[in-house]
């Protein structure tokens, strides 16, 4: 699996390109830890490039939504379609993962506050920052 990464001021879009399963999940684990490790916590996960995801794959996204939580920041997901959003929603996910489907909506979120507390969806287009 390769993961691209694009820094957008505070936020870091991650693009992985590959399938995120028990063979890959150390990579994906490995690159959102030194993303920590030098301050970056506030995560945009583009699965527009990640035609599937096993059980393994979905446990490491929960572990470092909750890691990045822990830290004051977040993962939210970008283009979730197909089996990945089928998936997401078999498991209740949806309700815990927020997705967007523009780059620039992701990013805005972690400056918005929303009802649950946290940041919130808006719609797509504009800047990144309110």
């Amino acid at each position: 699996m390769r993961i691209d990464e694009v820094v957008r001021g505070e936020i870091v879009i991650m693009r992985p390109k590959g399938r995120l399963t028990l063979e890959t999940e150390g990579e994906f684990r490995e690159a959102v830890r030194r993303l920590f490790d030098i301050g970056r916590t506030r995560l945009v996960l583009d699965l527009a490039n990640v035609p599937y995801v096993d059980s393994c794959g979905l446990g490491a996204m929960i572990q470092e939504f909750i890691s990045a939580r822990r830290r004051g920041g977040g993962l939210k997901l970008l283009n979730v379609c197909g089996h990945i959003r089928h998936l997401l929603a078999v498991t209740k996910l949806l309700t815990v993962f927020e997705t967007f489907e523009s780059e620039d909506a992701a990013a805005r979120s972690f400056f918005e506050r929303g009802p649950r507390g946290g940041a919130r969806s808006s719609s797509p287009g504009g800047a990144f920052y309110s």
